[in-house]
């Protein structure tokens, strides 16, 4: 009477070769939802720019704070954006205040900027994440790695163009 089954030795391969599969599919896995991430973040930010129009069309300005277009805002005046029950990024309302990215320097009633902030100890664990901003000029950047600042197509950009990405990299 023949057995039949299977050898240790052959119980052992195939775990190895699910073990290699695995060690290099996670780490494409990974990439692929942080840039999952980022993407929906950057659609959100565009979303909070049509709506500052929408404000500006009913007030002859702009707003200055998340919460005056109704999004719920925590203690520091934030709207966080949420992944897996993580709290990842932070958005405020800004300014357009530095004659280095716009020479005209608009008063700020003519001038915004949406900022999504990693939320520290969370989506900067990742440099694949950084900061992301857009404004209502069609400036759109992202502070790739802490080092580097590139545009949403991935070009990089000189430091100049988002001095409020120098500013907030050591806040998270």
């Amino acid at each position: 009477m023949k057995q039949r089954g299977f050898t240790l030795i052959e119980l052992m391969i195939v775990v190895a070769i699910i073990g290699i599969l695995a060690s290099v599919v996670m780490p494409s896995y990974r990439n692929y939802i942080l840039e999952s991430q980022r993407e929906d973040t950057m659609t959100k930010l565009l979303q909070v720019v049509q709506l500052q129009e929408r404000f500006y069309l009913n007030n002859a300005r702009y707003a200055q704070a998340m919460v005056d277009l109704n999004y719920d805002v925590d203690a520091l005046g934030q709207w966080v954006i949420t992944y897996n029950g993580i709290n990842t990024y932070g958005v405020r309302i800004g300014l357009c205040d530095n004659g280095v990215i716009y020479p005209d320097n608009p008063p700020a009633t003519e001038c915004f900027n949406v900022i999504a902030t990693p939320i520290s100890g969370v989506a900067d664990e990742d440099a694949f994440m950084g900061l992301l901003a857009a404004d209502n000029r069609g400036r759109k950047v992202w502070d790739f790695n802490k080092l580097i600042i590139r545009d949403w197509d991935g070009n990089d950009l000189a430091d100049a163009r988002c001095p409020e990405c120098i500013t907030a990299r050591n806040t998270y």
